[in-house]
């Protein structure tokens, strides 16, 4: 969470710029039901969800933000990777359904204040995502005055201390408890079928997979999408930043490894 005596990050340049797709039609919840890893009839109009798109072999090939901003529509804000190339293979999966699947044309970001966690906000066309003590808006590029570096570096300082992931560059497969999708509720286990589902609900009720999402500060730099230190190849930095004098992350370990020198694990969150 965003405090007043939170270190102030530093500052780097930002694009201001979103992956999202519109997904749309009469059959859009049938569908996005049928394919992501959460339950979609549990999202109500004017909320969002945390949910996943997962391969047949339960590692998470999107990350997302879903939202229902209550006009018939499915809004997925991606946390990481392409949004034409997740319209290209979901398109695979379409057959007859009455579903289209588009790149939205609300790719610009804006911090906002803060709005009630789970909401939804629709204003002037814009589309405010409530995450508690702050707010995320996606409106279009055009007239837009997108995000500022300040407001974005202290968006991403507070998801890295709330434990929410974006997938990093670089093409790592991760499985739901890598991620604390569990922790998320991107995961459900009695929806019915879904691509990944039952190594989802094997790790869920057998357990045996040792990676898990931390929080951590480091006395060096971290890069996203590198490992942890190069004695733990298994280790990815998903997001990290400089706040004060150190370093925080949010880094996929190995559970029971030790920490490598000079890091620091801050909170380990659930599967």
């Amino acid at each position: 969470m965003i405090t007043a005596d939170a270190p102030e990050p530093e500052m780097r340049a930002a694009s201001g710029s979103a992956q999202c797709v519109e997904i749309a039609g009469a059959d859009a919840r049938t569908f996005a039901q049928a394919q992501f890893s959460g339950d979609v009839r549990a999202l109500q109009a004017g909320h969002w969800q945390w949910n996943a798109w997962l391969d047949p072999k339960g590692s998470v090939r999107a990350l997302m933000h879903l939202a229902d901003p209550g006009d018939g529509r499915l809004f997925a804000l991606l946390r990481g990777g392409d949004a034409e190339a997740l319209c290209t293979e979901l398109r695979r999966y379409v057959f007859r359904s009455k579903v289209s699947l588009e790149v939205s044309s609300r790719c610009r970001r804006r911090i906002g204040g803060g709005l009630p966690p789970g909401s939804i906000h629709v204003d002037a066309g814009a589309i405010g995502f409530g995450y508690g003590d702050r707010s995320l808006w996606l409106e279009r590029a055009d007239g837009a005055t997108g995000v500022q570096p300040a407001a974005d570096e202290a968006l991403r300082l507070a998801d890295i201390r709330d434990g929410w992931p974006t997938l990093p560059p670089g093409g790592h497969a991760f499985l739901p408890p890598a991620l604390g999708l569990e922790h998320l509720g991107a995961v459900a286990f009695g929806k019915g079928c879904y691509p990944g589902q039952e190594i989802a609900a094997r790790l869920h009720y057998r357990g045996g997979h040792k990676l898990r999402l931390a929080h951590v500060r480091s006395e060096s730099e971290l890069v996203a999408g590198e490992p942890l230190s190069p004695s733990q190849s298994r280790t990815v930095v998903l997001d990290a930043m400089q706040a004060g004098v150190a370093f925080e992350a949010l880094v996929v370990l190995e559970e029971g490894a030790e920490s490598p020198h000079g890091i620091e694990v801050v909170r380990q969150f659930d599967a």
